[in-house]
């Protein structure tokens, strides 16, 4: 005895009584692989629908020239750089993070103090401004979360990083001016202008009644930078 046997690429057409059926279209096996995630079947106009993205943004990235990023991202650090300056002006501009603009302060924070150092302590106090940034947004993160913050990691590091700005100014003074009671004054106001605009996003986090429990490390940790330009 002898069958034939079907082709393997013609059993998936078979019927039930084994002979081969013709009839019917070819099922379409593509799939969505041209489709971007997050995108609905049959949806051309992706890219430039508003809201249509992932996340919820409104532009996408991928299309953009590399000038284009570059200005944009410079455009995004001016107008949080401004928040912080100006606390009051647009008080929802740090959520959504970034950490080119933290990274670049306090690179410059360093070189400042870095300059003001002797020789024999500048590579230490460089380093020792990376150190406190990292130690202390991540100690001062974990406190935000341990009170029931509604707030990210990195959306605490955005601001921590952000409000060293002011900070900036007191640390270029002393080089300007070297260190004395001007400076020192310059030193305590940027302080305090920097723990009242981190204070000002981080303490609104829904913390309730349990406030200064989440301020008192924000001051120790911009009391620190303070103590580090005064030195």
């Amino acid at each position: 005895m002898s069958s034939v046997l079907p082709d393997y690429e013609d059993i998936g057409n078979s019927n039930s009584n084994g002979f081969i059926s013709q009839s019917g279209p070819t099922p379409n096996l593509s799939g969505r692989m041209g489709t971007p995630f997050g995108a609905s079947a049959g949806s051309s106009n992706y890219a430039t629908v508003p809201g249509s993205l992932p996340g919820g943004y409104t532009i996408n990235t991928l299309d953009e020239t590399i000038l284009q990023s570059i200005n944009r991202d410079l455009s995004e650090v001016f107008q949080k750089t401004k928040q912080v300056l100006i606390p009051r002006a647009q008080k929802d501009v740090l959520k959504e993070w970034d950490l080119w603009g933290p990274l670049l302060f306090t690179l410059l924070l360093s070189i400042l103090l870095s300059y003001i150092a002797s020789e024999q302590q500048a590579s230490i106090v460089f380093t020792e401004v990376f150190v406190v940034m990292t130690i202390g947004s991540s100690i001062v993160t974990l406190n935000c979360k341990l009170l029931g913050g509604n707030i990210s990691f990195f959306q605490s590091v955005c601001t921590l990083g952000y409000c060293v700005s002011p900070l900036l100014i007191s640390a270029l003074i002393t080089v300007l001016i070297k260190k004395n009671i001007i400076s020192m004054l310059c030193v305590a106001a940027t302080v305090f202008w920097s723990i009242y605009a981190a204070s000002g996003f981080l303490t609104e986090s829904h913390f309730q009644n349990r406030k200064l429990l989440a301020l008192y490390p924000i001051v120790l940790f911009y009391s620190i930078f303070g103590w580090i330009i005064t030195i």
